[in-house]
């Protein structure tokens, strides 16, 4: 399989790993610019491991090939700034062609404090 073309990776997103203290306050560990991304609007319903209904504000596409910085690992929680708006990945899907990793899509909520 391709890479996605690089034409389509036009966006630029700032992806953040947050921690909480004992008081529940959170705390920016990480901070990483993600670039030739694209992020894409959704209104998608999924449902979530532990079987709780989400409704989907966006996806992310992270390109293993094209891509930047290469080897990002995503984990549920972060956070990602885009385009003045905060969202929480909820959902992490690997992509594979085959025989190795492809993409990524993360599922993205709208972050609410």
């Amino acid at each position: 399989m391709k890479p996605i073309p690089k034409e389509l990776l036009l966006h630029t997103a700032t992806l953040q790993t947050v921690t909480q203290d004992a008081w529940q306050s959170d705390t920016i560990t990480n901070t990483v610019t993600l670039t030739k991304i694209r992020v894409e609007p959704s209104a998608k319903l999924v449902s979530d491991k532990q079987g709780r209904q989400i409704t989907l504000s966006a996806a992310l596409l992270y390109d293993c090939r094209s891509s930047r910085p290469k080897g990002v690992q995503f984990s549920q929680g972060q956070r990602i700034l885009f385009d003045g708006k905060q969202y929480t990945i909820e959902l992490i899907e690997p992509m594979y062609d085959g025989r190795r990793l492809h993409h990524y899509e993360l599922g993205l909520t709208t972050w609410q404090e």
